[in-house]
């Protein structure tokens, strides 16, 4: 009912989504999920593949040297930034040491929540 009233936002909607699913399938060979066990699985094989299409995307549409001046702009913005929370690291208990991104040691896990034990 809502596709017959609509029929021309249908059209238009089918048009722009249908293009990145079709070149997935046919282009690049993308017909089944290889990891089909779980849905979670699945869910991180496509979007694995749509977030390589969106970067082949992007790289055919910028040109090189625009797309590094945009990533170095970004980098430093998220390097300005990033200073300013170094002070909140102690009190949000993160601490990076090599690999090693989160002290688990003095913490309990309670449904994924982490509290400090004195």
């Amino acid at each position: 009912m809502r596709i017959e009233n609509n029929y021309e936002t249908y059209r238009r909607r089918q048009a722009i989504v249908e293009h990145p699913y079709g070149v997935i399938k046919r282009q690049w060979d993308f017909y089944y999920v290889m990891t089909k066990k779980t849905i979670r699985h699945a869910s991180a094989d496509v979007g694995l593949i749509f977030t390589a299409y969106n970067l082949k995307r992007i790289f055919n549409l910028l040109d090189i040297n625009e797309l590094k001046k945009y990533l170095k702009s970004t980098a430093l913005f998220h390097e300005l930034n990033s200073t300013r929370f170094k002070a909140f690291y102690p009190v949000l208990k993160f601490e990076i040491n090599g690999n090693v991104f989160f002290k688990t040691a003095n913490y309990s896990s309670i449904n994924g929540l982490y509290l400090l034990q004195n």
